[in-house]
């Protein structure tokens, strides 16, 4: 480009120079022809430059950011709130952003497309931040919606050949804690029925991981007392929730070896429901806390605790999502 503006100066100066210089109109009439002519064709230049530039960024995919969002505003003109640029595939570059109004861009060197629109979205809200995750060698990325109350929905994507594929069973609060395995938070109001109707809101972890294609969930395998009796340390945790007048209800071993054990006290009319998560591990089974504070591990025993602080409220199902759902083969302890 440089060169190109040397060129087109020097042929400024020496053209004034030669027409200062001719006194035949005829001449001076030629020169200045001349001059637009060759002006012209260094124009034309310049715009295959140009053209060659912007084919060489669509070809290569180095559209840097700055770049990237410059596609991005020929497409809108919200301004961008979230942007998460990445390198996809053979260092191609390729970004997601969240702009004013709620909209989701996917933005690659040649265009921008539009995901999903007015998503509840607050940029004040770092509890539900965007995320860019890397799994493997896949890229996906994560966003909250929340239009207010008590519940929200997570909205991901994840890039195949180049191209954004939404996943379709992500549940709320999606989290990544790395190793391809992923929690997320089935809700329900479920606490307690009266009279048949259910009330009180519960907030319950579910566990998926990363297959080639999407998501899947761990599914739970319903198994029998007896089973679970063979585990030690499952009798200490039965007598606790039974000595304490509860009944137990379904029990669900899952392949991430974590148990949940469903339980309910009071009568068909006015019942309440709990739970109970186990880590099963080398033939033993421990509690694990609903919620961790800064003082406490995860697992604990029941003679420290309430067993209340072991449960999550509600009724655990085998499966958040059924249609992704993977279920073991057998209990270990058959």
């Amino acid at each position: 480009m440089r060169k190109l503006l040397w060129v087109l100066i020097s042929i400024l100066l020496t053209n004034v120079f030669v027409i200062t210089g001719c006194s035949n109109p005829d001449n001076l009439n030629n020169k200045i022809q001349s001059l637009e002519n060759e002006n012209t064709e260094l124009k034309l230049k310049i715009d295959q430059v140009n053209s060659l530039s912007i084919a060489s960024i669509i070809s290569n995919g180095s559209a840097s950011p700055e770049q990237l969002k410059s596609i991005l505003a020929k497409y809108t003109t919200n301004q961008i709130v979230v942007f998460q640029s990445m390198t996809i595939g053979d260092k191609q570059n390729a970004a997601f952003a969240i702009v004013s109004g709620g909209d989701v861009w996917y933005i690659t060197a040649s265009s921008a497309q539009k995901l999903k629109s007015d998503i509840a979205f607050s940029a004040d809200n770092q509890s539900d931040a965007p995320l860019l995750w890397t799994v493997g060698d896949v890229k996906i990325f994560k966003c909250e919606s929340n239009p207010g109350g008590s519940s929200s929905a997570s909205c991901a994507w994840y890039v195949k050949d180049g191209k954004p594929v939404e996943l379709p069973y992500t549940g709320m609060g999606l989290s990544y804690s790395g190793n391809g395995q992923f929690t997320t938070i089935g809700d329900s109001f479920d606490s307690n029925f009266i009279d048949g109707v259910g009330a009180g809101h519960t907030y319950k972890p579910y566990y998926l991981y990363w297959a080639t294609d999407g998501l899947r969930e761990y599914g739970g395998l319903k198994i029998t007392r007896q089973q679970l009796l063979k585990v030690k340390g499952s009798q200490a945790i039965i007598d606790a929730i039974t000595k304490s007048g509860h009944t137990i209800d379904d029990i669900y071993y899952r392949a991430n070896n974590l148990i949940n054990i469903n339980y309910h006290s009071g009568d068909k009319n006015n019942v309440d429901f709990d739970n109970v998560t186990l880590v099963y591990k080398n033939n033993t089974v421990a509690p694990e806390l609903a919620y961790v504070g800064s003082n406490s591990s995860k697992t604990e025993s029941f003679a420290e605790r309430n067993l209340s602080d072991f449960s999550y409220g509600g009724i655990y199902q085998a499966a958040l999502f059924p249609e992704i759902a993977i279920y073991p083969d057998k209990f270990p302890m058959n």
